[in-house]
């Protein structure tokens, strides 16, 4: 039956009158973020970066984050890098971070709309966001540093686009101002962002303080409601919007609660299609809740009406289905096929925590939380990956001088290699050792042809002498219990780095302790240390690098003066022409040798924060929270 012109007219108007109080509405809160805070912002066209001749940059296999549809294109970020894609899987082309894009992990990315043409937007660990128009990229750069750690994005109807921030709130732009988006969202730990069923809402994730809905002006905030007030996706439907977190996922319609769905599920990511609410989880595949099959009522529990082992990170509905994005590949929800996968060429994690180059020229890379890689630098090939329950978290990596085995100090023992990378032993406590946190190794000779290895932990030293264990820590005159680092000064000199300051032993008995109540030292954390000509460098984590030199004297170094500069654990080298330290976000710091100025190095590094180094006589390994690469020495002039 036809409708009379009429009605249809009417209701023509009113769609139109309500789209029309809907731009009203974001115009209004355009205005009143612009009136309220005009915040500085530089806008400026990206020039990639010439890397020196030598560089090798080692990435991460897959790892994919975020992805999105792009001009027919299906553009996917990791931490590292930036891939576009035909819509049939072909690799077009790759950006990388530090070479192509500024020194900072890539976050999320999303499409901004209502302008002359689309851009793509990719938010940045600290870059603020990157912005490409299918030829070009420009960087969106706030002048705050906070507001340029950018966690979410979302492109409104108008034209503008919202970035949360970690900490700093919800913040509004379209290329000529920006600003605050609203006065109750400054400081926001943003995790999530979505638009609502209206074109005048917006759902807003937070990490502590469950979700907000902006509407027409006003803020409300849902959290008793919700099963976890940490929020980790937002879906917005046809007919509700869904709010996933770590224990579940929250429905809600016209801007009100409705009901839990999937108590107990990690959904890290949402998206409703065709009646189904497809859930990425952590460890329960990608599942498929039919929203159809229940009476909405608050307390039911929807049960999955179909499962797959299918793990993914990321979801996007599409015209007919749901693209899932897995840590490698992309699979297509609606039959379950695999539509592509990226090569496995890389090393297993990007947040590199330790290295050594063996005297095989093996290159063994310890990570934050994946184990280590085991890479032959002289041939073409994978590296070996080792992980259990010991190989997990990943402090130092040593090779012995003499026998050639490799120390790997974890957070759970330290585990023993022999020069064929075969594990041969671990020793805890249950062994000798003082505790089972292994902070770093020093193999030392004690004179007479006998050798020694001294263990640091976070309850003290232990020594591993003639097949005896024996440890000192506090009661016996440490300065401090969590050892960092340990140098050695001297035949009989040890130095122990340690959380509240530095401590001297001779022949294993402490003879003095230095802190920033008694010496020039300037932070009490030691973090790190290298030894060049006598003189041993200390990391900390404050004030950059200090130097103790065979009288123990310390002396500051004027580059770091006035100035916060954290060098991270155990991330120091000493090499015969340079002394290295990674620092928490400036970058590598280098002293060439017989200089006394300090200079920094970002150039082609895929974070500004290095955590690891090493060397093998004529390249340095650097390595970050974002990846790893290989410089030959030379390239510092050195």
């Amino acid at each position: 039956m036809l409708l009379p012109c009429a009605l249809l007219l009417g209701v023509g108007f009113t769609a139109a009158l309500m789209w029309r109080k809907a731009q009203h509405a974001l115009e209004d809160g355009a205005k009143q973020a612009t009136s309220a805070s005009a915040l500085p912002f530089k806008l400026a066209p990206l020039t990639p970066t010439a890397v020196p001749a030598g560089f090798l940059a080692l990435g991460a296999n897959g790892g994919f984050e975020s992805f999105a549809l792009f001009e027919g294109q299906l553009l996917i970020c990791n931490r590292s890098s930036l891939f576009r894609y035909t819509a049939s899987g072909q690799l077009l082309q790759t950006w990388r971070v530090g070479v192509d894009l500024p020194p900072f992990p890539l976050v999320a990315l999303a499409v901004r709309r209502g302008i002359p043409q689309p851009e793509l937007w990719i938010a940045t660990d600290g870059a603020g966001a990157l912005i490409w128009d299918g030829q070009l990229f420009r960087q969106f750069a706030p002048q705050d540093a906070p507001l340029r750690k950018i966690s979410a994005l979302l492109g409104l109807p108008d034209g503008r686009m919202l970035l949360g921030t970690l900490n700093a709130g919800l913040y509004a732009t379209d290329s000529r101002q920006f600003g605050l988006f609203h006065a109750e969202l400054k400081n926001v730990p943003v995790t999530a962002l979505a638009g609502g069923l209206a074109h005048d809402e917006i759902w807003i994730g937070t990490r502590t303080e469950g979700v907000w809905l902006w509407r027409a002006g006003t803020v409300a905030r849902f959290a008793a409601e919700l099963p976890d007030p940490q929020v980790l996706s937002i879906s917005a439907g046809d007919s509700a919007v869904w709010v996933g977190t770590a224990t579940g996922i929250a429905e809600f319609v016209d801007g009100q609660f409705r009901r839990r769905l999937a108590e107990g599920v990690f959904a890290r990511a949402l998206a409703e299609k065709a009646g189904k609410l497809w859930a990425a989880t952590i460890d329960e595949g990608t599942l498929s809740i039919d929203l159809k099959a229940h009476t909405p009522r608050p307390s039911a529990r929807v049960k999955f009406a179909a499962r797959s082992v299918f793990e993914s990170v990321a979801l996007l509905p599409v015209a007919d289905s749901v693209l899932a994005l897995g840590d490698a590949n992309v699979r297509r929800l609606s039959d379950g096929e695999n539509l592509f996968a990226s090569p496995a060429t890389g090393l297993t994690s990007g947040h590199v925590t330790a290295l050594t180059v063996d005297n095989q020229r093996k290159l063994w890379i310890g990570y934050f939380d994946r184990g280590i890689d085991v890479l032959d630098t002289t041939a073409a090939g994978l590296p070996r990956h080792f992980e259990d329950d010991v190989l997990f978290c990943i402090n130092r990596i040593k090779q012995e001088p003499a026998a050639g085995r490799v120390f790997v100090a974890t957070a759970n023992g330290l585990a023993l290699f022999d020069s064929s990378a075969q594990l041969r032993q671990v020793l805890r406590t249950s062994d000798g050792l003082i505790a089972n946190h292994v902070t770093d190794v020093l193999f030392r000779d004690t004179g007479g042809g006998m050798a020694s290895t001294v263990v640091a932990t976070s309850s003290g030293l232990s020594f591993l002498e003639r097949g005896a264990v024996s440890s000192i820590y506090a009661f016996q005159g440490l300065v401090n219990n969590h050892v960092y680092t340990i140098a050695q000064a001297g035949p009989s000199i040890l130095l122990a780095g340690t959380l509240g300051g530095v401590s001297v032993l001779k022949n294993g008995l402490v003879q003095a302790s230095f802190t920033t109540a008694n010496s020039e030292l300037r932070q009490n954390w030691i973090t790190s240390s290298a030894v060049y000509g006598g003189d041993v460098y200390l990391g900390t984590y404050g004030s950059g690098v200090m130097l103790m030199n065979s009288r123990f004297e310390m002396r500051a170094f004027r580059e770091f003066a006035g100035k916060r500069v954290e060098i991270n654990q155990n991330a120091m080298l000493a090499t015969k022409n340079c002394i290295y330290a990674g620092t928490a976000g400036q970058g590598l710091a280098f002293l060439p040798a017989g200089q006394q100025r300090w200079h920094l190095w970002e150039t082609g590094l895929p974070s500004a924060n290095v955590t690891a180094l090493a060397s093998d006589g004529e390249n340095l390994y650097i390595g970050t929270d974002n990846g790893l690469i290989r410089l030959p020495e030379r390239t510092f002039g050195i």
